[in-house]
């Protein structure tokens, strides 16, 4: 590994690591349930990332582009992904697994080229490596989501939440 994406596999790994550790124990029921009828459940939230992260991984992997907006072509993509927790799932393992160890193997150069040829449609900003660190955050942002919504399951069952059931700055 090149010293210099280190950090970035490292930040990806632990990443992964906790989003696959955070869905354990998931019941039918929780990843269905929506707190309102319009929100997101869980089974959405897990299709979108194994999309998105197919389109990041085609990025890392061959410099392909990013869509910003979704063309007719990309749509039937989308729908031909079905509603499935289970295989949204493992498909999403199998690509995040992938992201992170072709990440592992790319130099800082490398990272930057492929980084311009996926991200040449979306404004500079000086963000030269954004597929590296684009990925992990995005997990991130839904493992938050993914907390709330267990809770909030949880809660409405008169059972103790799950994500930081004794944290001070929290309180219930």
């Amino acid at each position: 590994m090149h010293e210099a994406v280190e950090p970035l596999v490292e930040m990806s790994e632990w990443v992964w690591i906790r989003f696959k550790e955070d869905l354990k124990d998931l019941t039918p029921e929780e990843i269905e349930w929506r707190p309102l009828p319009q929100a997101n459940n869980i089974n959405l939230i897990i299709r979108h990332l194994r999309i998105e992260t197919d389109w990041q991984l085609a990025g890392l992997e061959r410099g392909e582009p990013v869509p910003d907006d979704v063309t007719p072509k990309e749509q039937q993509v989308i729908d031909s992904v079905p509603f499935d927790f289970e295989e949204n799932l493992k498909a999403l393992d199998t690509s995040c697994t992938r992201f992170i160890a072709v990440l592992r193997d790319m130099n800082l150069d490398q990272l930057k080229q492929r980084t311009q040829a996926a991200s040449w449609n979306y404004p500079s900003n000086k963000r030269e490596y954004l597929l590296s660190y684009h990925h992990a955050i995005h997990l991130s942002q839904h493992i938050g989501q993914i907390h709330t919504i267990r809770n909030l399951y949880r809660e409405t069952r008169g059972k103790p939440v799950r994500f930081f059931p004794d944290n001070p700055t929290f309180p219930r």
